[in-house]
């Protein structure tokens, strides 16, 4: 892995919008990378940003945990309002189909004009979203929660893991992918969800893949597996910095984590 470490704080999230990227981090931090180098983009906000998500270069959404919502127009940060108790994760298909989770079960939709709670089912705190189209969103959180919105209707999955899970990547309507503490990787098939041998007991924070047979997850010290042939293997990331988010690229794999750690590889 190519290592870039700044003296900027820990990031959280990372993503592709258009030929940007974007990473947000503890101290509300904003950064956007255009070319070669990484610039700080004034938030406003001093408070944790954990996740973020843009359909377009002048339409980005970015929240944390202590119930923080802002909104990139292309020029300027500014604060919404989204009634999310803890939001956490948040991922979206396009500027009208866009999803937010967060505590005690909170999920909320927006659809170009406001942000609408939806009923979840559960009231275990949500960590993870990961949108497929319209029509097909998943979900994870606290106890091995994992969620599925199919129809309109968000419905519980059965899991075969009680761990909490903190991250979720879904290839398809069909194959998707949750990671969480203890080494924790699960995989959802035809068939339901199964766990996987993942080959480390440490935490996984984020997931991701390029098809629904390649697949990397990142994790506490540093921590990079990757799913080929069918089995997890170790990655070496050249850090022992915690590792919170990957983002996968047509021809990139990218990671973020503390200490303003960036870590990128072709695929």
């Amino acid at each position: 892995m190519q290592t870039k470490v700044g003296n900027i704080e820990t990031l959280n999230g990372i993503v592709s919008i258009g030929s940007d990227l974007w990473a947000v981090g503890d101290l509300g931090g904003t950064f956007r990378q255009r070319g070669s180098g990484w610039t700080a983009v004034p938030s406003s906000v001093t408070d944790p940003l954990w996740s973020l998500w843009g359909s377009t270069t002048s339409d980005i959404w970015a929240l944390g945990p202590s119930g923080i919502l802002i909104h990139w127009d292309g020029s300027t940060w500014s604060p919404r309002t989204l009634g999310l108790g803890t939001p956490r994760g948040l991922s979206g298909t396009s500027a009208n189909n866009i999803w937010a989770v967060g505590g005690m079960g909170g999920i909320y939709r927006y659809d170009g004009v406001g942000w609408t709670k939806e009923m979840s089912g559960t009231t275990a705190d949500l960590y993870a979203v990961w949108a497929v189209d319209a029509n097909n969103v998943f979900a994870a959180g606290s106890g091995g929660t994992l969620l599925y919105r199919s129809g309109g209707k968000w419905q519980s999955e059965a899991s075969p893991s009680s761990v909490d899970l903190l991250g979720i990547w879904a290839a398809d309507s069909t194959t998707a992918y949750a990671v969480g503490n203890l080494g924790t990787i699960l995989r959802r098939s035809s068939t339901g969800w199964a766990a996987e041998t993942s080959g480390t007991s440490s935490m996984l924070w984020g997931v991701m893949g390029s098809s629904a047979t390649n697949v990397w997850a990142v994790g506490i010290g540093g921590q990079i597996r990757q799913r080929s042939s069918g089995t997890w293997k170790s990655i070496t990331s050249g850090t022992a910095n915690d590792l919170f988010q990957v983002l996968v690229t047509t021809n990139k794999v990218y990671t973020v984590g503390a200490g303003g750690t960036v870590l990128s590889r072709n695929l």
